[in-house]
């Protein structure tokens, strides 16, 4: 594989955790044996969490029992306030750090960097995207959609055959990539959270497809969705959701092959998209943590990332792993279907108070979204959501 590293004579055992889903636990899985290789006598075992944990669960619990984690960019924050994770600065050098940020596609590496610091390194890259069965849109669209008015259009022709993961965490992400989608990047400046007109429009957008949409949107997260739409014939398309290269592969041996694409504009094309992803960090209760960050620094290197992590199934950090035509071949056009998406992606706040404040909001948004409050009172409790986020940490 052309990698080298120096023996190690220690015997040393890392734990990790990551979220239970095959483009994480592949990936983790296969780098794990192969560092085994490279280091004799270090051994990592990975253990899971839920999809949910990853995105809600508190990273201070988590770092108490682990060496290394998989983590989402805004616990950054939560990282630097209450030290639980080691700033990989300390423990690699610059030059490592800066071939990884050269390295990025789109900002998956800055968005694991807060208040001067780097709390994790990108091992994993993903955004909301679109996602559509060809052969279940064919006979009723010439093309899968490329604004929301088109998005709406083939919902209402298709009733039930359009989907949005709406579990609350996800609710609130697909709010807040309309959000972002709907204004010019100078009016978005750094906050992911709009002003109360564009947070109404953006929520009206979502409400009007609601009636359309598979009935079983509200309990979908996106591999569940994604599961389903590869699996049966009831979703023809889905204009936000977390991609999965897992999907598109032609050798994925699936009855029906997903492909992904840039997401349908409500405004100012394939931009604003949520980013999100994965970042391999080390905890600062970590008896073993220089082991941690080499293993951290080589899985997220270009030739790890092309020759490791995405044959097991994994989503590479590594811009070159998306150039690279024979990998996206492979990955079924998932690369280039939606690089533009990505290179255009919105990051997060990563303070302290943006992971309280997204499970709240989340659920906000449902309310709303399922006719439980108007769309205009849900605003409004956002943006008290976020006032009392903002102040209470």
């Amino acid at each position: 594989m052309g990698f080298s590293w120096s023996s190690s004579s220690r015997r040393e055992k890392l734990v990790g955790i990551g979220w239970e889903h095959d483009r994480c636990m592949g990936p983790m899985l296969a780098a794990a044996r192969a560092w085994a290789s490279l280091r004799p006598g270090v051994e990592i075992e990975w253990s899971t969490r839920p999809l949910a944990a990853f995105n809600d669960q508190p990273l201070e619990e988590l770092a108490r029992s682990f060496d290394l984690l998989v983590i989402d960019h805004p616990f950054a924050g939560t990282a630097a306030r209450t030290a639980c994770l080691v700033p990989l600065d300390d423990l690699l050098p610059e030059s490592d750090l800066a071939e990884r940020a050269g390295d990025s596609v789109g900002r998956s590496h800055a968005s694991y960097a807060y208040e001067g610091r780097q709390w994790a390194l990108a091992v994993d890259a993903a955004c909301q995207v679109a996602v559509a069965r060809d052969d279940l849109l064919a006979s009723h669209v010439q093309r899968a959609p490329e604004t929301w008015e088109e998005v709406l259009a083939l919902a209402a022709a298709l009733p039930s055959r359009v989907a949005i993961p709406l579990y609350p965490t996800d609710a609130i992400c697909s709010l807040l990539s309309l959000c972002t989608n709907l204004v010019t990047e100078a009016a978005r400046g750094d906050s992911c959270f709009p002003d109360r007109d564009v947070g109404t429009r953006a929520l009206a957008l979502l409400s009007d497809l609601v009636p359309f949409l598979h009935p079983e949107s509200f309990s979908f997260n996106p591999p569940r969705a994604l599961d389903r739409m590869r699996d049966s014939d009831e979703i023809a398309y889905m204009p936000l959701v977390f991609g999965y290269t897992n999907y598109s592969r032609p050798e994925s041996g699936a009855r029906a092959r997903l492909r992904f694409l840039d997401i349908p504009s409500a405004g100012a094309g394939p931009v604003g998209s949520l980013l999100g992803g994965g970042g391999l960090a080390v905890s600062s209760r970590s008896r073993h943590s220089a082991e941690a960050a080499a293993f951290v620094a080589w899985a997220t290197g270009r030739e790890a990332q092309a020759e490791v992590i995405f044959p097991a199934g994994g989503q590479p950090a590594s811009r070159s792993a998306w150039l690279d035509p024979a990998l996206d071949a492979a990955s079924g056009g998932f690369f280039s279907g939606t690089r533009a998406t990505i290179e255009a992606a919105h990051v997060r706040p990563r303070a302290p108070w943006w992971p309280p404040f997204q499970e709240e909001a989340g659920h906000a948004v449902v309310r709303a979204l399922q006719g439980r409050e108007r769309a205009e009172d849900a605003v409004v409790e956002l943006e008290r959501l976020y006032r009392r986020a903002k102040s209470e940490v």
